[in-house]
C-alpha cells in the first residue's frame, strides 16, 4: 500500500455525534492494529478536543484552538467551534502537505465532536476531498443510548444516511459502546439495522400511545416511515455493526470495511479472518 508505490494510505473519517465514542475508538482501533502489525497512522482534525490519546500524526490544534479562536474572534463555544471548523477546512492543503508521504496502512481521521460541524459545512466536502484523494470512507457510530429506543434509532439512521450524502463517501455503520447495552435490548438494536420491516413495527408501536391525540405526533412518525420506506425501496439497507473500543469488539469488522475497499494490508498476521468471524461469533451475529 502505502510507501511502495509513492501514494498516501487511504482515509478513514471517523463521524458521530458528540459523545458517540470516535476519540476512543480511533484509540482503541490504532493500538488493536498494531498489534496485527497493520500500520494504522492517526490524525486529530477537532479543534475542540481537550486530549487525545493516540498517536498523531498530525494534530489540527497545532494550527487552529478552539480556546484561541473564542478569544482571539470574542466568541462563545458554538459560534468558536463553528468559525474553527471553517478555519480548519480553508487549510486543507497546509494539513495534506503535513500529511504528504506517509508511509503505513491505513489513516484514520477522528472528526469534531459536533458531526454537523463536520458534515454540514460546505468547507468540510472539500477538506474530505483533499485529505482522502479519492481513497476514503466514513465510519458512522450510532450512539447506544439513543439507539434503545425505534425513533432515536431511526434519527441516526437518517442522520447517517444524509452524512453519506452530503459527503459522497463509501459508509459503514457501528453501534458503538454496545457493551453497554443489555444482550436484549443489543439483539433488537442490531435487527432493526437488519430489518427496516420490524423497525417501522416498532416505530408504530413507541408512538401509538400518543398518536390518537398528538396530530403532530403522527405525522412524525408518518414521515419517518415515509423515509424508511423510499430507503427500502432503494435497496439502501444500514447494516449495524456493534462496537466495543474498551473489549476490542468489531475492530476487526472496521479492518475489513477498510480492506475490502481498498485492499492490501495482505501482510496481516494468519487468523485475521478467523478472528472476524469469531467476533461475530461472540456477538450473536
Amino acid at each position: 500500500m502505502a510507501g511502495g508505490d509513492g501514494t498516501n494510505p487511504p482515509v478513514l473519517f471517523v463521524v458521530g455525534t458528540a459523545g458517540a465514542g470516535k476519540s476512543t475508538l480511533v484509540t482503541s482501533f490504532q493500538r488493536w492494529s498494531r498489534f496485527l502489525e497493520v500500520d494504522v497512522l492517526a490524525v486529530n482534525l477537532d479543534p475542540g478536543a481537550e486530549r487525545v490519546h493516540y498517536d498523531t500524526e498530525f494534530d489540527v490544534r497545532d494550527l487552529v484552538s478552539l480556546s484561541e479562536v473564542m478569544d482571539e474572534y470574542d466568541l462563545g463555544p458554538n459560534g468558536a467551534q463553528i468559525l474553527a471548523a471553517d478555519l480548519v477546512a480553508a487549510q486543507a492543503y497546509d494539513i495534506q502537505d503535513e500529511l504528504e508521504g506517509l508511509s503505513g496502512d491505513l489513516l484514520i481521521i477522528d472528526t469534531p465532536g459536533q458531526v454537523e460541524l463536520f458534515a454540514f459545512r460546505e468547507a468540510s466536502n472539500h477538506l474530505v476531498e483533499v485529505l482522502g484523494q479519492d481513497r476514503s470512507a466514513l465510519i458512522f457510530l450510532f450512539d447506544p443510548m439513543l439507539s434503545r429506543s425505534a425513533s432515536g434509532f431511526v434519527s441516526q439512521m437518517l442522520l447517517s444516511n444524509i452524512v453519506h450524502f452530503r459527503l459522497g463517501q463509501p459508509t459503514a455503520n457501528f453501534l458503538s459502546k454496545a457493551d453497554l447495552l443489555e444482550p436484549d435490548d443489543l439483539e433488537r438494536v442490531l435487527e432493526w439495522g437488519e430489518r427496516l420491516d420490524v423497525l417501522e413495527a416498532a416505530l408504530f408501536e413507541e408512538s401509538s400511545a400518543r398518536l390518537a391525540d398528538d396530530v403532530a405526533a403522527g405525522q412524525r412518525v408518518e414521515f419517518a416511515i415515509g423515509q424508511l420506506r423510499m430507503m427500502e425501496q432503494a435497496q439502501i439497507q444500514p447494516g449495524l455493526i456493534p462496537l466495543s473500543s474498551e473489549e476490542e469488539e468489531g475492530l476487526a469488522d472496521i479492518l475489513s470495511f477498510a480492506q475490502n475497499l481498498f485492499g492490501g494490508m495482505a501482510d496481516t498476521r494468519d487468523g485475521f479472518a478467523a478472528d472476524i468471524e469469531h467476533e461475530r461469533d461472540d456477538w450473536g451475529a
